[in-house]
């Protein structure tokens, strides 16, 4: 439990951190649209490649912010049915469906990485400020390694709270 409770308080500062990147990128966009507008509307010209360095920025504020919001317990879990199991089936369920959402992450960080190699052998980018796109794909695939890992020790957390009713208790107080 010791190790458990170690690996949580590192993977929380780790998602935190990161986080601020997300909160970054919000500001960056809205400078840059706010800007935009006002140059188109007072001046008639607009900030070149505006909409592609805002829709980069979207792509890294949402990929850094899941995580966090997985470690805060900020994702939706629907538990109105399991809600009146006894414990142990209760959490074999809930264990069952956490081990899914880190398959599910695991073909999703494949895809990605498929996907990085792809994209930079084409050389694909974007139109007005010739961007490329893979190094916004590796920020993808490490954000989507950090919510694998954050999920894979909820998962562990969920198989322990089988047993353990001290887990079961942290874990259900989330769930409201």
């Amino acid at each position: 439990m010791k190790a458990l409770n170690k690996i949580t308080t590192v993977t929380d500062k780790i998602c935190y951190y990161v986080s601020f990147f997300s909160m970054a990128m919000i500001v960056l966009m809205m400078f840059m649209i706010t800007a935009d507008v006002i140059l188109k509307k007072y001046f008639g010209s607009s900030i070149s490649g505006c909409y592609e360095i805002c829709q980069m920025a979207l792509s890294t504020l949402i990929f850094s912010s899941w995580a966090y919001t997985q470690s805060v317990h900020g994702h939706i879990h629907v538990t109105m049915i399991i809600n009146k199991f006894p414990q142990a089936l209760r959490f074999v369920c809930f264990s069952l469906m956490s081990l899914i959402s880190v398959v599910t992450m695991c073909f999703g960080i494949y895809g990605v990485y498929y996907q990085i190699g792809s994209v930079r052998a084409s050389g694909e980018c974007t139109g007005t400020l010739l961007i490329p796109y893979w190094p916004f794909y590796i920020f993808e695939w490490v954000a989507f390694i950090l919510l694998a890992v954050v999920l894979f020790r909820d998962a562990i957390k969920a198989v322990i709270a089988i047993w353990n009713t001290d887990m079961a208790t942290e874990i259900q107080e989330h769930w409201d």
